[in-house]
């Protein structure tokens, strides 16, 4: 467990650097939980007045529903649109184009161009994706634990999958439906902390919160916030294009 004491103090104070704050969460095939998670922690950086994206690498860009593709050919980058919802928009196919590209600094350059005008950028994607861009990277890719009977042995198998492919240093964040269920989840964290070091010969930082106590959930979002890294964007327009984010909110529907 981290400490509880000025986790996320500096980015109290955080103003726009040269490039947004990135952050890696590590998905997986049949994700549903996680993903209202990865939403709420959206939603509460939106809130501390952050602009927040989340590129969702599990859906697919089209004609109806544009997304990271479609981004990446506008080179001033995308205006959030300042809506109190945080913007969640497709990324599959740009984010498999980056990642096939074999040239992850020009990657990232492209890709926080695209999507300068955002504060936080929540990367959900899968471990092979991440570490084709982010290998090199000063990052920490969040994993999300949900209560289940499988979370524990999803969990491990996404950190073994990570550590196969890049040496980054991962975080898990277990959420639990109500207070009493955070021994539970600490618990499943104290295994997977003993598992990592023991088969996978690395350190996992974990984290427990409780997803209806507010007050802790927006600090857990300035904690994750603190692993992400700052990708540098190509110098500006001098008239960027405006454009509409798509913007999705889902109820978290844990009990």
């Amino acid at each position: 467990m981290w400490p509880d004491t000025h986790q996320g103090a500096g980015l109290l104070g955080f103003v726009p650097g040269p490039g947004p704050r990135l952050l890696p969460v590590l998905g997986h095939a049949g994700a549903t939980l996680e993903l209202e998670v990865l939403w709420q922690l959206a939603q509460h950086l939106q809130r501390l007045g952050e602009h927040t994206l989340v590129l969702d690498a599990s859906a697919q860009e089209s004609a109806h529903e544009p997304g990271l593709a479609q981004w990446l050919g506008t080179p001033a980058g995308v205006w959030p649109d300042g809506a109190p919802a945080f913007a969640v928009v497709p990324a599959a196919q740009g984010l498999g184009d980056l990642a096939a590209w074999g040239r992850p600094r020009e990657a990232l350059a492209l890709l926080a161009a695209a999507v300068r005008h955002f504060a936080c950028v929540l990367l959900y994607a899968e471990p092979a994706q991440v570490a084709a861009l982010l290998a090199d990277a000063s990052v920490s890719p969040l994993v999300i634990n949900v209560p289940g009977d499988a979370a524990l042995v999803r969990s491990y198998a996404v950190l073994k999958q990570m550590a196969g492919l890049a040496p980054l240093r991962c975080t898990v964040a277990a959420v639990a439906p109500r207070a009493a269920d955070l021994p539970a989840a600490q618990h499943a964290l104290q295994v997977l902390r003993e598992r990592g070091l023991q088969w996978l010969g690395a350190q996992v930082r974990t984290v427990a919160v409780a997803i209806r106590d507010e007050e802790a959930f927006g600090a857990l979002a300035l904690q994750l916030m603190e692993g992400a890294c700052t990708v540098q964007a190509v110098p500006a327009r001098p008239a960027p294009v405006s454009g509409r984010a798509i913007t999705r909110y889902h109820e978290p529907s844990m009990v």
